[in-house]
């Protein structure tokens, strides 16, 4: 599958600090968990999409407040929520229950959790399914972190009160109040007390990166313009990445005009005609829900799926038309 820079960029920004970031995003303090390692998880397949695609950041923690019960904890980022997450955690939930030991001991065996970040959007991965009267019970309780629901002011005063790590600023453009001039100027004073310089420039490389996808590109790279002149050459990549993928989007959706505001009916009538070009007639019910979407991050993703979809009930369920 073509190369996601925002998937990348994500998994490399949750490394930075394993501790710092999973504590902020299972909101526990820094003495409630216990990380161990990123578990080698290559032979165990994540389902649905790709066949061959694995995670990577499935973390071993111990509950400190349980003497150290291990666990394995799934952390998944995306970059618009999937309907079907729900499902794919299950199924990948179970195959590290089956397959991964927290030691040699007998019987011993991880408890599992997940966690979901969504660069955009808000998803919904939990399921409650009861059938009352019968005792059949399907449970799924997933941490769930909508970024544009997070606030940009609130994470940076947790930093500013050594509350949370440093390690949090690259997600800062894809937050509320992310754009703010005010919040681009705190954010660069947190990372200025960063003393390593490669850290810094990773820092400001991703947040650029993810600035871009939230629509804040230019306010980003204008108050950065000259403030850290050191560079990541793994963030380069992805901002190459970024723009290739960028070129081959709009091969794809006609030279559409697609990420200006108020520029959303090229979008979908570009969208549809790609859809014609490729599937054949559109059905009614998706025609409706193109022309009913206003939102061009949205618009945009589809336009992708397109290009990577096989059919068109791949397109379906991968968009959640």
């Amino acid at each position: 599958m073509p190369v996601n820079p925002f998937d990348k960029a994500s998994r490399f920004a949750a490394k930075l600090d394993a501790p710092g970031f999973l504590g902020w995003l299972l909101g526990a303090p820094a003495e409630a968990l216990v990380f161990r390692r990123w578990l080698d998880t290559r032979g165990l397949p994540f389902p649905g999409g790709d066949p061959d695609r694995t995670s990577d950041t499935v973390a071993h923690l111990d509950n400190a407040a349980e003497h150290g019960v291990p666990w394995a904890v799934a952390v998944e980022f995306q970059t618009v929520p999937d309907p079907d997450m729900f499902g794919r955690l299950l199924g990948y939930l179970a195959g590290l229950w089956l397959t991964l030991r927290p030691d040699a001991g007998r019987g011993s065996r991880f408890h599992v959790g997940a966690a979901v970040v969504n660069l955009t959007g808000t998803g919904a991965a939990s399921r409650d399914l009861r059938w009352p009267g019968t005792g059949l019970a399907t449970h799924l309780g997933v941490v769930e972190r909508n970024l544009e629901r997070e606030s940009a002011d609130e994470l940076l005063g947790g930093i500013e009160s050594g509350r949370w790590s440093r390690c949090l600023l690259p997600w800062v453009p894809l937050m509320t109040g992310g754009g703010d001039p005010g919040i681009i100027d705190r954010w660069k004073l947190l990372a200025e007390g960063e003393p390593d310089r490669r850290r810094r420039a990773e820092y400001s490389g991703i947040a650029q990166l993810f600035a871009e996808r939230a629509g804040r590109k230019a306010v980003w790279q204008a108050k950065l313009e000259g403030w850290n002149v050191e560079e990541s050459t793994v963030v380069n990549e992805w901002i190459a990445i970024g723009e290739k993928r960028g070129e081959t989007r709009g091969r794809v959706e006609g030279r559409v005009e697609g990420r200006l505001e108020g520029r959303t009916e090229g979008q979908q009538t570009s969208l549809l005609g790609v859809l014609a070009r490729k599937y054949g007639t559109v059905p009614e019910d998706v025609v409706a829900s193109v022309r009913g979407t206003t939102d061009a991050d949205r618009l945009q993703d589809w336009l992708w799926l397109v290009a990577t979809a096989p059919d068109l009930a791949a397109f379906r369920q991968q968009a959640g038309i």
